[in-house]
């Protein structure tokens, strides 16, 4: 804004003075002219009064010599002879842009010329020998060169006039532009001034705002350093009490999952031997009451076992080394052997890599995800359970797929919290804290796990996990395709085909 409010300002300064200045060569190139064309006009009235008075001498000669015989008198006539055409043709130079002078100018040349051949003959004569035809002849050529001569004379008293009065107007107009450019200049420069005095206030003032708010801002920042180290302080001791409550509570459940396994291994172990004196001997309440304690019992000690699972898989560091995971799920396979054989489950996997992993803990991912799929099957069909790996940018991407009986999508994210279940303890068996442990095993080793599914379409389960230090075997690892199914009726079947092992 304010750019715009002085820009034309010192335009005007930068303009104004080029305008004056042009207007005033311009007016001086006039000036010059016409100072020349005053000083041409009267050198052509000093060329006429020369050549008059040159004609004049060489009459006064002619009637000397006429007169007296003193042929000195000729001398006069001689000179104008010589004298006269020149005084002509400077005459016709001087007046070559005047048309009505060129025309006296030639008429006087022939006019002195003749004046001239009229006196060299009268010359030759005595004062009695001169005929009146001679003496009528020289006053009409003295006459008609003074007309001409006269009318020679008014042009150029006229024009002089006329240029001495261009002159005085290009000279006043001259003055009336260096005044008047002064006084605009003068002007100009006052109000760039005082633009000047009001933008130096502006900025003065601007500058000492500036430094208060500088002041202002530095108080502040020592204000939030000095805020900023408290709250630091803040957190490191809120860290370190966490962390000491972390502890404390790691402590807790490890020793009360320990402390309360042993009377529950009491409550199910007298549970049953009641159950086995008195059998036959209590009513069907006391039978049905006598179950629900049983497996009340028995599900305490399966939680208590999946909460010490839980807390041993967020508070170990994974202890990594160079893993095949063929070989993990090979353990898991086994670990699930039992249950495997009861539903007939056919579990294939792909090659799968080698990387740094903890292989116990990678085992009961395997064995989390794999009981998962076989416990969530349908009803009417054999689990089919298929493992592949792909590498993706610098890590490995692992699916779990199955057959079963799938969920809602809704839920993807609902199904990794602790103790989350979506069907009812009666429909399917467990806690609810698998897929917990599961996402806590591999965000320890830098991946993350997610699932995508659909009701009734199965289920597939993804996590990835970081490229080994030396993946020169990650390609090729020796994984291979494994097979373990059991038969119809009861009996079992085992069928392997792997070339790093089998379950």
């Amino acid at each position: 804004m304010a750019y715009r409010r002085t820009k034309p300002v010192f335009v005007w300064i930068a303009v104004i003075p080029i305008l004056l200045l042009g207007a005033s060569l311009w007016r001086r190139a006039q000036y010059r002219e016409l100072t020349g064309m005053v000083d041409q006009t009267r050198e052509v009235q000093m060329a006429i009064q020369d050549l008059l008075v040159s004609l004049t001498d060489a009459e006064t000669g002619r009637r000397g010599y006429i007169l007296t015989g003193d042929a000195n008198y000729l001398a006069a006539l001689d000179g104008t002879a010589i004298q006269a055409p020149a005084i002509v043709d400077h005459l016709a130079n001087l007046t070559r842009d005047n048309a009505v002078q060129q025309g006296n100018v030639r008429a006087l040349g022939r006019l002195v010329n003749e004046r001239l051949e009229l006196l060299k003959q009268t010359s030759r004569l005595q004062q009695d020998a001169v005929g009146r035809e001679e003496k009528q002849k020289g006053l009409s050529e003295s006459a008609q060169i003074s007309r001409v001569m006269s009318e020679m004379m008014a042009e150029e008293d006229r024009l002089l006039n006329l240029r001495k009065q261009a002159t005085a107007l290009a000279e006043s107009e001259a003055n009336a532009l260096y005044v008047f450019g002064s006084l605009a200049i003068i002007l100009l420069l006052f109000w760039a001034y005082r633009i000047v005095l009001r933008y130096a206030a502006g900025r003065d003032q601007a500058e000492f705002e500036v430094h208060q708010a500088n002041n202002q801002l530095q108080v502040k920042i020592i204000q939030l350093d000095r805020l900023n180290r408290e709250l630091e302080a803040r957190v490191q001791e809120r860290t370190v009490s966490l962390e000491r409550s972390n502890r404390d509570l790691q402590q807790f459940a490890f020793v009360a999952s320990h402390d309360l396994q042993e009377p529950l291994r009491m409550v199910v172990s007298y549970l049953g031997l009641l159950g086995k004196s008195f059998h036959g001997k209590l009513d069907a309440e006391a039978e049905t009451f006598m179950k629900f304690a049983v497996d009340g019992a028995t599900r305490m000690q399966a939680l208590i076992r999946d909460l010490l699972a839980y807390a041993q898989a967020g508070s170990q560091t994974p202890v990594l080394a160079p893993t095949r995971l063929g070989d993990v799920v090979g353990q898991a396979r086994y670990s699930l052997l039992a249950s495997i054989r009861e539903t007939g489950a056919e579990i294939t996997a792909d090659p799968l890599p080698a990387v740094d992993v903890d292989p116990l803990k990678m085992s009961l991912v395997f064995q989390n995800l794999i009981s998962n799929a076989i416990k969530f099957r349908r009803p009417t069909e054999n689990p089919r359970i298929h493992i592949e790996a792909r590498k993706v940018a610098a890590e490995w991407h692992v699916s779990v797929c199955d057959q079963g009986i799938g969920f809602d999508p809704k839920y993807a994210e609902k199904i990794f919290g602790a103790f989350q279940r979506l069907h009812g303890k009666g429909e399917y068996p467990g806690t609810g804290i698998g897929l917990a442990i599961c996402k806590r095993i591999i965000e320890g080793h830098g991946g993350r796990i997610w699932a995508e599914a659909r009701p009734g379409s199965g289920a597939t389960f993804h996590f990835t996990l970081p490229e080994a230090a030396d993946s020169s075997e990650a390609a090729n690892d020796p994984a291979g395709t494994a097979t373990i199914s059991s038969g119809k009726h009861g009996g079992t079947e085992t069928r392997a085909q792997a070339r790093g092992g089998s379950s």
